[in-house]
């Protein structure tokens, strides 16, 4: 047996070991979970799966049937029956008049029988997989049209679907400032947050033991067409009424919570409690891995408290955007209280820790699960995890520095790589280290030893397969659905490279045309090439569609003023938005531009020059590799 094959041997016996004393410290045979996520199933989910208007599969639940057997020993048990759990789809009835489609997609998409029609509340995140939900609804319960949508919060897993049940245009029903988050959240650092995407939910990964098993929220998302459609109607105010469709809705707001923008809801004549995203069957994110502003758990926790004391002696059952419902009165404000609780503890507890000296990485160390949470599955790491949450609360209020001098200016992973392997006397020491720390089972240790070996350009195949190999029994350790598939991702990248892929329905284009001319601009502006642009001085008037903006470049910096023309402009550029991001992003050239009705007056040079000093963004950058 060679080394590296007596390595990886040793992994798998030292995983099989550590995923043996999970399942040794857990309750995973208890059912109760697994009943209350079937009750009600009335309907499955369309045999074959759900297909793109291209033919291609958007959504096909039984992808996951390798669920059914025993747990694999390339999963953490744990994980491995939250997998089980969120495979368990179809149509169900919570109570009377009232219903959710459950692993159709990433979410759940809830409906309510009104006086005309189908209220849809959240309808998943494509038109295909919203649509065959609403399909499987009216064969099974009768044809209706869709008489008003709701949609929670601003996050496309609820909304992009919306093509798929608006046929009829029904009114939308939002949280303020829904506009203002939906498109523009992920507009500034998009071609980052998307690429630490496909990180996070595995979307390059195959859905098998040693691939993606579960997200914690739910499966993954589903491929298809996103799509928006802008709501028409707004709730601003905890405690505001609505007859909607002859339903009577009490709306709670919770913007700032799961996201920057969201409402829960009470269905009085129903006794429903709609959490939205606030509360899961899981540990949420305080800052997920693929990137956002870091939430504030403290807000989160006084938000569920709220929710307790506005309608904890009223529902009978609490339902949420994600996972299973939970029923009877006592058990729904006990979740709740729970839910509150695990939030409030990770902000306390971070900030005890911060508190008395302790660096974020140091807090992540010696923070602890609260002693209630080994029997208390929902409010466990499947999608957060409380390390990470941990390292968020302190993000959140102290930022990425530690106060330790050394870390104000820290070197560059290739920079400190090279240090690292002069340190320790050269590649071979480093490898021997690494393996030493695998032997040890220093998993964390070993992965940090080789990947300085790898932005060192030290990088012969024995070591990227190593670290591969490293990363991948971390991540079979993994709780989180989603911490695991970061850990499969890197390692895939590591023995394959980058290998680009067609992201279906990555863009959502009906979304982009929805952002104001402030956000564009903003969102141009960020590609301007510092080099480039050294000793440029250019303004340029637009006319977009009804609205004007003036474009400077000076100074390195490229500014928009909308609704603002300067007469020192050299050009002025009268283009339709779809126009003008197709030009900027060099799907089209001046030439087509004009054909489609670009107009110019001036010196169209200036136009050109002003394209010429952007970068082009490439989703498929490195991130495991230098």
């Amino acid at each position: 047996m060679n080394t590296f094959d007596s390595l990886k041997a040793t992994l798998a016996a030292a995983t099989a070991k550590a995923n043996g004393k999970v399942k040794s410290e857990l309750r995973i045979e208890d059912q109760k979970d697994f009943d209350a996520a079937r009750h009600g199933l009335i309907a499955g989910l369309p045999s074959g799966g759900i297909k793109t208007v291209q033919g291609s599969k958007a959504w096909d639940i039984a992808d996951y049937d390798f669920l059914d057997q025993p747990c694999a020993d390339t999963v953490n048990p744990s994980l491995w029956r939250m997998g089980q759990l969120n495979k368990i789809a179809g149509l169900f009835e919570v109570t009377e008049g009232v219903w959710q489609a459950r692993a159709f997609d990433y979410a759940n998409m809830t409906i309510i029988r009104g006086d005309s029609g189908w209220i849809i509340v959240d309808p998943l995140m494509t038109a295909e997989t919203s649509a065959a939900a609403l399909q499987v609804v009216n064969e099974t319960l009768g044809a209706r049209p869709v008489s008003a949508v709701l949609v929670t919060h601003t996050h496309p897993d609820h909304f992009a679907g919306l093509k798929g049940v608006c046929d009829d245009k029904p009114p939308i029903f939002a949280p303020a400032e829904f506009m203002r988050y939906a498109a523009s959240e992920g507009v500034l650092g998009g071609i980052h947050m998307a690429r630490r995407a496909i990180y996070q939910f595995g979307l390059t990964l195959p859905k098998s033991p040693t691939g993606v098993v579960d997200g914690g929220i739910g499966k993954s998302p589903a491929k298809g067409s996103r799509t928006f459609v802008p709501p028409t109607e707004f709730i601003s105010t905890t405690g505001e009424e609505r007859i909607i469709d002859g339903v009577r809705f009490i709306f709670q707001m919770a913007s700032g919570t799961e996201a920057p923008a969201e409402f829960t809801f009470y269905l009085p004549d129903h006794t429903v409690l709609c959490m939205a995203e606030v509360c899961t069957q899981t540990m949420h994110n305080a800052l997920p891995p693929r990137g956002a502003q870091a939430r504030d758990t403290l807000l989160w926790a006084r938000t569920i408290d709220e929710a307790i004391t506005l309608f904890g002696s009223k529902a009978s059952v609490l339902i949420n955007s994600h996972n299973w419902p939970v029923a009877g009165k006592e058990e729904l404000v006990l979740y709740m209280q729970e839910q509150r609780d695990i939030y409030k503890y990770t902000h306390d507890q971070t900030l005890r820790l911060a508190n008395l000296g302790h660096t974020p990485d140091e807090i992540a160390e010696l923070i602890q699960e609260p002693d209630w949470l080994s029997d208390k599955f929902h409010a466990r790491g499947y999608y957060g995890s409380l390390k990470f949450n941990a390292r968020a609360v302190y993000q959140m209020y102290f930022g990425f520095y530690d106060g330790n001098p050394v870390n104000i200016d820290r070197l560059s992973p290739e920079k400190y790589g090279v240090k690292f392997l002069e340190a320790v006397g050269g590649a071979d020491a480093a490898f021997n280290v690494a393996q030493k720390a695998i032997v040890d089972d220093e998993l964390q240790w070993a992965a940090t030893v080789l990947s300085h070996m790898v932005f060192a350009n030290h990088a012969t195949d024995a070591v990227r397969e190593l670290l591969a190999e490293v990363f991948r029994h971390q991540a079979y350790r993994m709780e989180s659905g989603i911490l695991r598939n970061c850990y499969l991702t890197g390692a895939k990248e590591l023995s394959e490279g980058i290998k680009k892929q067609s992201m279906v329905g990555g863009r959502n284009t009906d979304l982009a045309a929805t952002l104001g001319l402030q956000d564009w601009f903003d969102a141009n502006a960020l590609r301007l090439n510092a080099e480039r642009s050294r000793g440029v001085d250019i303004v340029l008037n637009f006319v977009v569609g009804d609205h004007r903006a003036c474009i400077t470049v000076n100074r390195q910096v490229e500014f928009a003023r909308i609704e603002h023309s300067d007469i020192s402009a050299g050009v002025t550029i009268e283009i339709s938005q779809q126009v003008l991001e197709q030009l900027t992003s060099d799907r089209i050239s001046t030439d087509d531009a004009l054909d489609q009705g670009l107009k110019v007056t001036g010196d169209i040079m200036i136009l050109k020059k002003w394209l010429e000093l952007h970068d082009s963004f490439d989703l498929w950058f490195n991130v495991a590799t230098p």
